[in-house]
């Protein structure tokens, strides 16, 4: 399986019709499977924006057609303070750390 860059200028198909989408992220895995993976991209024919799967792209066109697109969705501009914040909210083990073992005696 081909990995594609941020940039990349790839042809697509979702059965009905091909496109051109631009890679504007990274490949994001959400399981086990390859064909789960997908990038956010942008169709050059529709003018939107979404997510393609691997399974979708059937070749690249040019490799570092557009790297410096400059994505403006919330979904890509997040930090770590939110991770942060869970495990200080949540985090607890009790079997590493059985109750009691912090008392000063």
């Amino acid at each position: 399986m081909a990995i594609y860059k941020k940039g990349d200028l790839v042809l697509t198909s979702n059965g009905e019709a091909t496109t051109t989408c631009i890679i504007l992220s990274e490949r994001y895995n959400i399981g086990v499977l390859d064909n789960n993976d997908f990038y956010y991209s942008y169709c050059l024919e529709t003018g939107l924006y979404g997510m393609l799967y691997t399974s979708e792209i059937f070749s690249r066109v040019a490799e570092e057609f557009m790297p410096d697109w400059e994505t403006h969705d919330s979904l890509f501009q997040l930090d770590l303070s939110f991770y942060d914040y869970l495990f200080d909210a949540f985090s607890y083990f009790p079997s590493i750390f059985p109750s009691g073992s912090f008392d000063e005696d």
